[in-house]
C-alpha cells in the first residue's frame, strides 16, 4: 500500500513547540503519513514531557537538526531540500514558521522549490500592530534592500502570496487573518487537544487541591491572584506579586518556579503574611489544573510588551473565567471583539490598577455567553478538524502516480 510521507521541521522543540510538533504528528499518522521530525537533540529544554512521548513513538522517525547552522535555524536552501528528500517528503510542516522567512525567500533567487507541498504555521507577524510614524517609516524603506530576505512585513504582505513560497500559510491570529487573503486561521488549541489524546491523569498531585483548599479558607477574605505556569517576567509573575501586596491579596502559583530572575523579597512579604501559594511542580493533572483555575473569579494576565496570543488565556476562558489582558495585541483585540473581560493600556502606569479596580467586582456571568461562543471555535475538536481538511487538501494535491 502506497503510504505519503511528511516531515515536521522544528529546530527548538521548547516550550509550545513540543506541544504542536506532538499533535500535528499525532494527525499525520491518523492520516496514514509515515512521519519525521527534525530538532534539535542538543537542546535543553525547561520542559520535555511530549519530547519524551515523541522520542518513545516508534512509528516516527527522528532527525537532528544540530548539525546545521544556529542548529537548523540557518540550514541553506539546499540542505533543505536534501533533508526533504532523503525523508520523502510528500509534505512538510514548519511548526514555527516565523523563524525561516530567509529560507522561504531563498526560493526566489536559488531556483530551486521545495519539495512536495509545504506548510507554515506564523505566531508571530506582529509588525500589523507597531504603528510606524513618518520618520519609523523612512528608516524601515532605508534599510529594506538590505534587509528584505528577512522582512515580515514584505514578506506576508507581498512574497508570500505573490510567489507562492508556501502552499498553506496558517496563523492563528484572527486579526490577521481577517485582512490578508492568503492566510488561514487555526484555533489555538493544541495544549487542549494534546491532552485528549494523553489522557494524562496524575491522581498523585491531587493533593494539592486539598491543600490549596485549606490555604483558601485561611484567606477566604483576601482578594485572589493566580499565576499557571512556569514563572517568567514576560508574562507579569513579578507584576501579580505586586499586585498581591497592594491589595492585601493572596497568590497562587501553580507551576515551577525555576526563573533567572529573583522573586525572594516579593514572596517573603506574603510569605510572611500566610498569604502565598506554591507548587514549584509541573502540574499535568487534569483535574487538578481545572481546580487552581476555578478557585478564581477572574484572571489577571499583565503581559510585558507582548503581542501574541496565550495559551494560559485559553484555558481560562475554557473553565469560563473573563481575563484582565493588554489591550495591544492578538489578546487584547479578542478580548474587546469578543467583550471576553477587560483590557487596560499598557503603556500607562496607572491603568493596569484603575481597570483592576473595576474589573474585580463584576459578576463574571455578564461574560459568560460571549466565552461560551468564543469557545465554540477554539476547541480541540474545531482544531482537528481544521488541520484534517488543511492535510487532506494537500494530500489530495499530491500527485502519487
Amino acid at each position: 500500500m502506497f503510504m505519503l510521507s511528511s516531515l515536521i521541521y522544528s529546530p527548538s522543540l521548547d516550550g509550545h513547540r513540543q506541544v504542536h510538533a506532538f499533535v500535528y504528528a499525532h494527525l499525520l499518522n491518523e492520516l496514514g503519513y509515515r512521519v519525521s521530525i527534525a530538532f534539535n537533540f542538543e537542546e535543553n529544554t525547561n520542559n520535555d514531557f511530549y519530547i519524551e512521548l515523541l522520542k518513545k513513538d516508534k512509528s516516527l522517525t527522528l532527525i537532528d537538526t544540530s548539525i546545521y547552522m544556529k542548529n537548523g535555524y540557518e540550514i541553506t536552501i539546499s540542505q533543505f531540500i536534501e533533508l526533504q528528500t532523503r525523508c520523502l517528503a510528500d509534505l512538510t510542516i514548519f511548526t514555527e514558521a516565523d523563524n525561516h522567512i530567509s529560507l522561504f525567500t531563498s526560493q526566489l533567487f536559488s531556483r530551486r522549490k521545495f519539495r512536495g507541498k509545504t506548510i507554515g504555521h506564523f505566531f508571530r507577524p506582529f509588525y500589523i500592530y507597531r504603528k510606524r510614524n513618518f520618520w519609523d517609516k523612512l528608516r524601515y524603506l532605508k534599510h529594506l534592500p538590505s534587509q528584505w530576505k528577512f522582512d515580515e512585513s514584505l514578506f506576508h504582505e507581498y512574497l508570500l502570496k505573490t510567489f507562492r513560497l508556501l502552499d498553506t500559510a496558517l496563523y492563528t491570529d484572527e486579526n490577521f487573518v481577517s485582512s490578508h487573503s492568503y492566510s488561514c486561521l487555526v484555533p489555538d488549541t493544541f495544549q487542549s487537544y494534546a491532552e485528549t489524546l494523553i489522557k494524562d491523569e496524575n491522581p498523585e498531585q491531587r493533593i494539592w487541591i486539598d491543600r490549596l483548599k485549606s490555604f483558601k479558607e485561611q484567606n477566604k477574605d483576601s482578594l485572589v491572584f493566580f499565576y499557571f505556569g512556569t514563572a517568567a517576567k514576560r508574562r507579569g509573575y513579578d507584576v501579580l506579586l505586586k499586585m498581591a501586596i497592594e491589595n492585601n491579596g493572596c497568590f497562587i502559583h501553580c507551576g515551577l518556579n525555576h526563573s533567572t530572575e529573583n522573586y525572594n523579597e516579593l514572596e517573603n512579604i506574603l510569605l510572611n503574611k500566610g498569604k502565598l501559594f506554591l507548587t514549584n511542580q509541573y502540574i499535568s493533572d487534569p483535574k487538578c489544573i481545572e481546580y487552581f483555575f476555578k478557585s478564581v473569579n477572574y484572571l489577571v494576565l499583565p503581559y510585558h510588551d507582548f503581542l501574541g496570543s496565550s495559551g494560559v488565556m485559553l484555558q481560562a476562558l475554557s473553565y469560563g473565567i473573563p481575563v484582565l489582558v493588554p489591550d495591544n495585541g492578538i489578546m487584547g483585540y479578542l478580548v474587546k471583539k469578543y467583550n471576553l473581560g477587560n483590557t487596560y493600556d499598557s503603556g500607562k502606569a496607572f491603568s493596569l490598577k484603575n481597570e483592576f479596580d473595576k474589573f474585580k467586582d463584576l459578576d463574571p456571568f455578564i461574560f459568560e455567553e460571549n466565552i461560551k461562543n468564543y469557545m465554540n471555535f477554539q476547541s480541540a475538536d474545531n482544531l482537528k478538524k481544521v488541520l484534517v481538511n488543511v492535510f487532506s487538501e494537500a494530500m489530495g494535491s499530491i500527485n502519487i502516480a
